[in-house]
């Protein structure tokens, strides 16, 4: 069973699309999809339409995006909510539209791939993991997934305080064996804004801070992996340039890094495992007597 997993990477999500555009051309099918924060919102789409057609609508939602659409206010308003101490620097009724708007299905059981979007309580620590439950709202999966603190609140769903899955791990791979993945391939959105161009204000220091922290998290489940001998193919996607949280306006750029960087990941994955296969033979064909 090959699952494909999908990390958290705000608006450099988008390079994940190009990357789905590459899996799909070499003619990678899965049985099981896995999706955090932004990779919510990318899994399900595709598991709703996991065809070309279905990766090119994806495209051009993410094209048409704006900022506006996810968080029309401006920095003042952060500021007003952080000295009137709200529970986050923006509000989540847009994102809660915008999902409302495009997201085509309402329940998980009518996704065309099983799909699984984990969230964090911050009351109790545990995880949810959405998708177990066919009836599971695909919108409050999203929301939960993508609340993350402090720029997002805390969704609520069935008495939990739920927040960003990648609190949990922004590649979590641990969902998909439990679910009986044999083979992975994972889409991770790295990098970003580097500590070393000197982002020494509260933003850059709080995003660093999340970014680390997700990182430890990732490590946890490279180990589970080691002892699960799963085959893993790993596509790093890192965005070419900085871009910032809610920036939209290098969205075709980095769909089309995305695309790039996944082909290559590809090729490599693939003439290894033919090299593999070439050894295999090799070493059948001069073992086995009646194998000429």
């Amino acid at each position: 069973m090959k699952a494909l997993i999908l990390s958290g990477g705000s608006t450099r999500g988008s390079m994940q699309v190009g990357a789905l555009k590459a899996l799909l051309e070499h003619g990678f099918t899965f049985d099981m999809v896995v999706g955090v924060s932004i990779g919510s919102i990318n899994g399900v789409y595709f598991a709703h339409k996991p065809t070309m057609e279905g990766v090119e609508e994806l495209e051009r939602i993410w094209l048409k995006m704006r900022r506006e659409d996810i968080i029309p206010e401006g920095r003042i308003k952060a500021l007003y909510r952080l000295l009137r101490n709200r529970k986050s620097l923006f509000s989540n009724e847009a994102l809660y539209r915008f999902i409302v708007r495009t997201v085509p299905v309402k329940k998980f059981g009518e996704l065309k791939i099983p799909t699984y979007i984990p969230a964090v309580d911050i009351r109790s620590g545990s995880v949810y993991v959405f998708g177990d439950d066919p009836l599971d709202p695909v919108i409050d999966a999203i929301m939960a997934s993508t609340a993350l603190p402090p720029y997002f609140p805390p969704w609520r769903y069935k008495g939990m305080l739920l927040v960003d899955g990648g609190f949990y791990s922004n590649i979590p791979y641990s969902i998909a064996v439990e679910r009986g993945a044999k083979s992975v391939v994972v889409l991770h959105i790295r990098g970003g804004r580097s500590f070393d161009d000197e982002v020494y204000n509260m933003y850059g220091i709080l995003s660093k801070s999340i970014g680390l922290l997700l990182e430890a998290k990732i490590r946890e489940q490279e180990r589970m992996v080691e002892k699960a001998h799963l085959d893993v193919l790993y596509i790093p996607l890192d965005p070419p340039f900085n871009v910032s949280m809610f920036d939209f306006s290098r969205t075709a750029d980095l769909i089309e890094a995305g695309y790039e960087q996944a082909l290559k990941a590809i090729n490599a994955y693939e003439e290894e495992h033919r090299s593999i296969l070439k050894r295999i033979g090799g070493w059948i064909k001069d073992h086995v007597p009646f194998i000429k």
